[in-house]
């Protein structure tokens, strides 16, 4: 076998091995931001929504521009315009801000679906839906 199809065999099929869903990456996290060791991604911190609860002010301010992983359901839409986007209120008592393009598969999860997102701290704003193509 030529080394770069090893390379690539290897890679792709460790890589399939080591996968994990959604709540499995979630627990992970939580776990890592309970003990203050925070995955990174792209450079910010990554922690859980209940890890950032259980936090007192100061150290909730240090993590500014920080990401938080929020896997709740959705308990009503609050604001809708084309500059803002959308906002929603979760069962957890958050308010998340999606982008506008998040509007069409928000409506379709609807009140009382499920949802997986990662927000910018402190606001809880710019977040991403997770699973689910936007267009």
């Amino acid at each position: 076998m030529k080394p770069f199809k090893l390379f690539l065999f290897l890679y792709f099929g460790i890589h399939r091995a080591y996968a994990m869903d959604f709540e499995t990456f979630y627990q992970q996290v939580h776990i890592q931001s309970l003990e203050k060791n925070y995955i990174r991604f792209r450079g910010r911190k990554l922690l859980s929504y209940e890890s950032y609860h259980l936090m007192n002010t100061e150290q909730k301010e240090q993590l500014y521009g920080s990401l938080v992983l929020v896997f709740t359901k959705i308990s009503r839409f609050i604001t809708f315009n084309e500059q803002n986007g959308i906002g929603i209120a979760t069962q957890l008592g958050s308010y998340l801000q999606f982008d506008i393009k998040y509007y069409e598969t928000l409506e379709d999860i609807g009140i009382q679906g499920e949802i997986k997102a990662i927000c910018v701290l402190p606001y809880f704003d710019k977040c991403i839906l997770l699973g689910y193509q936007t267009f």
